[in-house]
């Protein structure tokens, strides 16, 4: 049977009604599981008392389902009760559009996961940024930055996305600047011939902040595929190296040779020989004498980038002389 509204809540109902972003359906749910968690809280611990909420008239009903099956009305006559009942539905509405807006970030961050995006730096608490992208909030964790960046508030800065993750009070879209993957992504939006599948990345290192090499190969046998990465007059290759600071980037082309392809990977420096131990999986590549320093890099750094590039252990020695 239909019960008669009663119990008017002072407004509270049509209020929250008036100003929240959830359905007719979401709000009667959380009124009634209030106002039923009032009643037992307040009146009586009966497990059997149901409420029905009039979101038009902003009244709610208190009753319990009688031995014929009708449903039987409860007269409240605390007089505290409906100012408490309303207060747990503010409560309870509030919970419901924290979560609804951590559901909504969290599909955000799937929705985006691996892709670019443009954000404004915001502020930093402790070793964490925190950025904006459009109303997101947005999280730069230690690990996920590029050591020795200096970041100032206003400025852009491109990060990939990583993950959405659920925290107490909200939900963030956790990004990051180290990533090697950014630098795919910068490939694609800066190298039309990438975007378009023309030039294939077989591989990227980075020492993020330091040094990075990307080894690329042409789909098209027309297509120079370094020179496609860099650009004319280099304008492609700074334009992605602008993005990371500091940070050298280094295109290298890709070969199916292993020999090949280490000598290609060992630049600035100039290679000599490369001998190939399967073995081992060690490659010996020997330069000339003002080569080595090239070859190996600063604190190994380039021999120690492109062993994990292609997958073979350095070992650079000086050349025999000639003659």
């Amino acid at each position: 049977m239909d019960v008669p509204p009663a119990t008017p809540l002072d407004g509270a109902i049509a209020t929250l009604r008036d100003t929240t972003e959830l359905n007719d359906e979401r709000l009667a749910a959380l009124f009634e599981g209030a106002f039923v968690d009032t009643y037992r809280r307040v009146i009586d611990d009966d497990p059997s008392v149901q409420a029905r909420v009039d979101l038009s008239s902003g009244s709610c009903t208190m009753y319990r389902r009688g031995p014929d099956g009708d449903d039987v009305r409860i007269d409240v006559d605390v007089p505290d009760f409906p100012r408490q009942a309303a207060q747990a539905a503010r409560e309870a509405v509030a919970t419901a559009l924290r979560e609804a807006g951590k559901d909504r970030v969290l599909r955000e961050a799937s929705l985006h996961r691996g892709e670019l995006i443009d954000t404004i730096v915001d502020r930093h608490a402790g070793p964490v940024w925190y950025l904006r992208a459009a109303d997101l909030r947005v999280l730069l964790p230690p690990e996920e930055q590029i050591p020795g960046e200096e970041l100032v508030p206003g400025s852009h800065l491109k990060v990939m996305v990583l993950e959405g993750r659920r925290r107490t009070q909200d939900a963030v879209v956790v990004v990051s600047r180290s990533h090697p993957q950014l630098l795919r992504l910068l490939l694609e939006q800066e190298v039309p011939e990438v975007a378009n599948g023309q030039v294939v990345v077989r591989g990227i290192v980075r020492e993020a902040g330091r040094r990075s090499k990307v080894a690329v190969e042409a789909a098209d046998p027309a297509v120079d595929a370094r020179g496609a990465c860099i650009g004319p007059r280099g304008v492609r290759h700074r334009a992605i190296t602008s993005v990371l600071g500091q940070e050298q980037v280094q295109i290298v082309a890709w070969s199916p040779d292993p020999a090949t392809y280490v000598a290609n990977a060992l630049a600035p420096a100039t290679v000599r020989h490369v001998e190939l131990d399967q073995d081992s999986r060690t490659a010996t590549v020997s330069v000339d004498d003002d080569q080595l320093s090239l070859a190996i890099g600063r604190g190994g750094d380039n021999a120690r980038l492109v062993a994990r590039l292609c997958g073979w252990r350095i070992d650079v020695v000086a050349a025999e002389p000639s003659g």
